[in-house]
């Protein structure tokens, strides 16, 4: 197995400190023939405890390309902690699915989390189910492995709608219309939580399987969530679909979801802005998913955290007021408050 410190190293013809995406402590890499594993640890910061994110196994067309990802997933998990005043870091693990991910390949992983030594915890991620975790905790004390964070980021996100929705639109979920693309375990969570309100709801998944386990009589399924007239989109799947091309057809109102770094580059939130469309910022609204993975480890019982979850949402709205009442977005008035 290699085990390597790539911060300050040029490896595959990149050099981890000089990318653009780099304001980090440690970049880490592993490789292993046997189980076909390569992977990239980001630490972004251990200020304020121990480095925790998510393991993310998918495709990646390049070195580079994973690298970028790692990066941008790394911040936001500092930012998103922060946001929720959870005392750990951000740091965040992905995967190359070169090779079909194995119960060799997920040992191997925890082998990779054994030789930090617990500056970093890893939970699942978009690849990475509840049971790959579990596996990879019978081979390293360095996991959340008590809860699918999926529920509690959708509820917070819920919270979050809920007062959007009231404050931009005086409506209330019940009579509101929301696009969601992405059926995931925060997608179809959060479409629950919002049809169980009375909402209409729009959803786009290429994952046939995952749609029809939401067919109840006010969930509709949609090809292109971003297009659809709707008062709120909740993008809840992959990151960097809002470009200055796809903003132009958007139907949305507001857009309030868990996708992470849903801004292709932070400009587009002013073009946003500019269109009249409120878009409420992931780290703000997302981190439910570190406040149930970290219930146990901090003590914390079912009120505590749905109190917590329910903070988001006032967090959200606090945002809200302070941008309106001085004529910025969301993601502007949280500037620099969150790292």
């Amino acid at each position: 197995m290699k085990f390597l410190d790539i911060t300050d190293t040029l490896f595959n013809g990149v050099q981890a400190s000089s990318h653009i995406e780099f304001d980090h402590e440690k970049i880490f890499y592993c490789e292993d023939d046997i189980s076909g594993l390569k992977s990239i640890i980001a630490i972004h910061s251990s200020k304020s405890g121990p480095a925790i994110g998510g393991c993310r196994f998918r495709q990646y067309q390049t070195y580079e390309e994973g690298l970028t990802d790692v990066l941008r997933l790394s911040r936001g998990m500092t930012e998103k902690n922060n946001a929720a005043d959870i005392p750990f870091g951000g740091g965040k693990a992905i995967i190359f699915s070169d090779k079909p991910k194995s119960t060799e390949l997920l040992v191997a992983f925890a082998s990779f989390l054994n030789q930090l030594e617990g500056i970093y915890y890893s939970a699942e991620d978009m690849g990475i189910s509840l049971e790959d975790i579990q596996l990879v905790g019978k081979h390293t004390p360095y996991v959340f492995d008590n809860v699918d964070p999926g529920s509690y980021t959708a509820k917070g996100i819920f919270y979050s709608i809920q007062v959007a929705l009231k404050f931009y639109l005086q409506k209330d979920i019940k009579d509101s219309i929301i696009s969601l693309q992405g059926a995931g375990s925060v997608g179809s969570e959060l479409a629950k939580l919002l049809g169980d309100m009375g909402a209409t709801i729009y959803v786009q998944d290429i994952d046939q399987v995952k749609l029809q386990q939401l067919s109840t009589e006010n969930i509709h399924i949609v090809e292109n969530a971003l297009t659809q007239e709707c008062d709120l989109l909740s993008p809840c799947a992959v990151g960097g679909i809002f470009t200055e091309s796809s903003i132009q057809n958007l139907g949305c109102k507001i857009i309030a979801g868990g996708a992470n770094n849903q801004l292709l580059n932070p400009s587009i939130d002013s073009h946003l802005y500019k269109k009249g469309i409120r878009y409420i910022p992931d780290v703000l609204i997302n981190s439910g998913g570190v406040i149930g993975l970290t219930k146990d480890i901090l003590k914390r019982n079912d009120l505590q955290i749905e109190d917590d979850l329910k903070l988001i949402g006032k967090r959200a709205l606090d945002s809200m007021s302070f941008a309106k009442a001085n004529n910025m977005s969301v993601l502007e008035a949280i500037d620099g408050l969150l790292i």
